[in-house]
């Protein structure tokens, strides 16, 4: 099976959230299965720079109404040697940033991701002809639209199964309807079955009416957004329409990159059989960032951004009281300047207790896994998440509200069955949460149950291998069912 993988970001030198890693790890689980996948991504300026590609094919030109934009189309491999086809536009994508900069998105964002769908279209048609086109999110939801909706390639891509996944539906892509002409495509389309939506243009809404079907990242949070009001985003009739077409797979976790038996960025390695090294993660952690040493005293870690949807509301407002519960807690967060200056200076108020990095770093995220006790992600809505995952596999126990994947992936520790992988609250209030956070500290204190709760984290499995066989298994009765048609 030929799969072409179409997204806006690749990890590490195209990240801004967790579509970057499924789009670094997905396509090699794919790989190793058997399929024969290709990821189509935008010629961002880091990618240009860092690979080490070659030209493939002549230059190439869309239109977007009426405008003519040429590009190139570059070949590299991913370092699972999954190739990859950069877009190349210095224009669009010779930039710093990858939707904006400083908090604020690229204005000409549409025109963008338009000429990227329909460029990386052309490009699968020119040099892939894959039997399955899978686009995500938003960004790249021009791909099943113009392999649907444009004239000129609607033939080529008659034998070819297009499967649009989610990763958000807080994000649509929902723009004036006077921006229509940029696709090109049959006007008709822009009707209340297709792409309109409230009087604008829905690009999702308009992904998931031309796929053949879509997916979302978990089980649960494909109920949610079509059951729970909300959730959808106003696409929730949308969703439940299309019955069976719409399903949940859960992500999976790069075992490769985290792990704490081959982390080279952390303090000692560590596992299952020898879980000692923990001790020394936690040491160098309190020591980086000048806190008091006191193995007594569990650290809760959070690895997230601050938004409301990441529950930084709620944490707020609980603020004052956890810290009375005598943890300390590690944040690398940044996000939304309210949250991030409320969190600062409330460093002033715990200097025994908390700590707040709002520069990204990826050794700091790999070594507060590694040295905290547990792991914080009380959020309002969570699609799948993965630094849950993560969590479970250094052995830290996540603390998380049941919603979206955290759901599916966290289980209550019940001390007297010794069963169970973390703590859950199911409403989303400060007294729930405050309360998840009291269990955890009581469980803490008790090594024995400690003991059984971090060997219950380190069996956890939620590898890729698992998630790219649910995606095989989706693909093929995808690509079953349009042949038949």
């Amino acid at each position: 099976m030929k799969i072409a993988i179409v997204a806006a970001e690749i990890t590490p030198s195209a990240k801004v959230g967790g579509l970057a890693d499924v789009i670094g790890s997905l396509p090699g689980a794919l790989k190793r299965a058997g399929a024969e996948p290709v990821v189509i991504v935008p010629g961002y300026a880091p990618l240009m720079s860092q690979i080490d590609s070659r030209e493939v094919g002549t230059a190439m030109r869309v239109n977007l109404a009426g405008e003519r934009h040429d590009f190139e189309v570059f070949r590299a491999q991913d370092a699972r040697g999954v190739p990859l086809f950069l877009i190349d536009h210095p224009g669009f994508f010779g930039r710093s940033g990858i939707y904006g900069e400083g908090g604020i998105d690229y204005a000409d964002n549409l025109r963008r991701f338009v000429f990227f769908g329909k460029a990386a279209t052309a490009a699968i048609a020119e040099f892939v002809q894959p039997d399955i086109v899978n686009a995500h999110d938003w960004h790249s939801a021009v791909v099943p639209i113009v392999m649907r909706g444009d004239a000129s390639l609607r033939d080529r891509f008659r034998q070819t199964t297009a499967a649009f996944t989610i990763h958000n539906m807080a994000f649509q892509g929902i723009f004036d309807a006077v921006e229509f002409p940029l696709l090109g495509i049959d006007p008709a389309l822009l009707s209340i079955d297709v792409l309109e939506f409230y009087g604008r243009m829905n690009l999702m809404k308009g992904a998931l009416a031309l796929s053949d079907g879509s997916s979302t990242v978990s089980p649960t949070y494909a109920h949610e957004v079509a059951s729970e009001a909300g959730l959808g985003f106003g696409l929730e009739g949308v969703i439940r329409r299309m019955g069976d077409r719409f399903v949940g797979i859960l992500n999976g976790a790069d075992y490769e990159e985290w792990n704490p038996a081959t982390d080279t960025l952390i303090a000692s390695t560590y596992g299952a059989q020898n879980p000692s090294g923990k001790q020394n993660c936690a040491r160098m952690l309190r020591s980086m960032l000048e806190l008091p040493q006191n193995q007594d005293r569990p650290i809760i870690g959070i690895v997230s951004r601050m938004t409301p949807q990441k529950g930084f509301d709620l944490l707020r407002d609980a603020l004052d009281d956890l810290m009375r519960l005598d943890f300390q807690l590690v944040m690398l967060a940044n996000g939304e300047p309210v949250f991030e200056q409320f969190f600062t200076a409330a460093i002033g108020r715990y200097p025994d207790q908390l700590r707040v990095i709002t520069d990204f770093d990826n050794v700091m995220a790999h070594r507060i896994q590694a040295g905290s006790d547990a792991f914080l992600m009380p959020s309002r809505f969570e699609p799948c998440g993965l630094t849950q995952m993560y969590a479970l596999k250094y052995g830290t126990a996540p603390i998380v509200r049941a919603t979206g994947g955290l759901r599916d992936t966290i289980e209550e520790f019940d001390p007297a069955a010794g069963t169970g992988n973390g703590f859950v609250l199911h409403e989303y209030r400060v007294d729930t949460l405050i309360a998840a956070v009291q269990r955890m500290m009581s469980t803490f204190a008790n090594k024995e149950a400690w003991h059984r709760l971090m060997q219950n984290c380190f069996a956890a499995d939620f590898s890729w291998d698992r998630a790219a066989r649910s995606y095989l298994e989706w693909f093929a009765r995808l690509h079953t069912e349009r042949k038949a048609a």
